[in-house]
């Protein structure tokens, strides 16, 4: 257990959030918060139903903890306003191998980068503040907003818990565990910083994977070197050969996404098409993919059946009837192609390289 800390003073603040000890007159707010369905559903170990005796218990535990040592407990609070818009907590384990970050936002505030910030504030405040030689972040399996907020402040995924918490009613609950080493803090801090000095806004420019789109094989892979960022352009794209992947790296105006250079219809590489914002063209069909949700915008034109297995008869110019074929195998193969999404690695930024995680071994 590391020397008791008081609370940063002035508060750890980004010009937009604030974390600060929690007050009393918070109690309202936190009552409010802990009606919203989504916490209760992904915290569960809050009461319900939930009062106001509840958030003042609450209130005089973070206070409790900051005084013994035990956890470190934040209200995340509009700069401006120092109103409360929602909580994070470093909490001390055994060692400094246990010890674990959470959060919670409320419902209004959500959709706006809160948590992240939190996160990453929170986050280097405890490597600089405590002896930590590994950071755990668990959630459950359903709550993917979390995990991306995990995933975008630097955390890795590490695995698939089972009955690793119980819920308000002692029942197990499977939990999916992300955490951060000393070294993977300086990389992203480093990232973060290198970002800013270009003179560019937020944070580091990787956007996010897609809900449902992670290539597979990829969840616990390597990260391995695809490019150095300075080779990388805003607006541009690469494709980049590892063993035996095909990749495509491209800067989009949502950040840098890293996917496989190969269309989802017919297999070409969109690396030779041409990039427009977050649109990607195929060079053989004219088929177009958003490169930031991995759908169809523009299905190709020789039609076929999109991810969702709906079909879509040939392109035919605007008012022309659709040109008969005579049955075939080379109709039948087309009318039965599928235009899937798109697949993606995560990648990170460290030491001035793109990285991604991919199912190959690193030389």
């Amino acid at each position: 257990m590391p020397d008791v800390l008081l609370p940063p003073n002035p508060p750890l603040t980004d010009g937009l959030i604030t974390l600060r000890p929690f007050r009393a007159d918070d109690a309202p707010a936190i009552t409010a918060a802990c009606q919203d369905p989504e916490i209760q559903r992904w915290v569960p170990i809050i009461p319900i139903p939930y009062a106001e005796a509840d958030a003042r218990r609450f209130i005089l535990m973070t206070l409790q903890a900051w005084h013994d040592g035990s956890s470190y407990e934040f209200a995340i609070a509009d700069a401006t306003t120092d109103r409360f818009i929602g909580s994070i907590g470093v909490h001390l384990g055994p060692n400094p191998r246990r010890h674990a970050i959470g959060y919670l936002v409320a419902p209004e505030f959500r959709g706006r980068g809160v948590a992240t910030r939190a996160l990453k504030m929170a986050t280097r405040w405890a490597f600089e503040n405590i002896a930590i030689e590994r950071l755990s972040l668990w959630t459950l399996p359903g709550n993917v907003r979390s995990q991306a907020v995990a995933e975008h402040a630097g955390f890795r995924f590490e695995s698939i818990a089972r009955n690793w918490e119980t819920d308000r009613d002692e029942r197990p609950l499977d939990s999916i565990i992300f955490s951060m080493t000393p070294e993977e803090n300086a990389d992203a801090r480093a990232a973060d910083e290198a970002w800013a000095a270009a003179g560019q806004a937020g944070s580091v420019p990787i956007a996010a994977v897609p809900r449902g789109l992670r290539a597979a094989g990829t969840r616990a892979a390597p990260f391995v070197e695809v490019a150095a960022l300075a080779d990388l352009t805003p607006g541009t794209m690469r494709r980049v050969t590892l063993a035996d992947l095909d990749l495509l790296v491209a800067w989009t105006p949502n950040g840098i996404v890293v996917t496989d250079d190969r269309c989802p219809h017919m297999a070409a590489p969109l690396s030779v098409g041409s990039l427009a914002g977050c649109e990607v063209s195929c060079p053989l069909h004219e088929g177009r993919f958003d490169l930031v949700t991995g759908e169809t915008v523009q299905f190709p034109t020789t039609g076929g059946l999109d991810a969702d297995g709906a079909y879509h008869s040939p392109w035919s110019p605007s008012g022309a009837l659709p040109k008969p074929e005579p049955p075939s195998k080379k109709l039948e193969a087309r009318r039965l192609t599928r235009v899937n999404r798109l697949r993606y690695y995560t990648t990170r930024i460290r030491d001035g390289h793109l990285e991604a995680q991919l199912p190959i071994l690193p030389e």
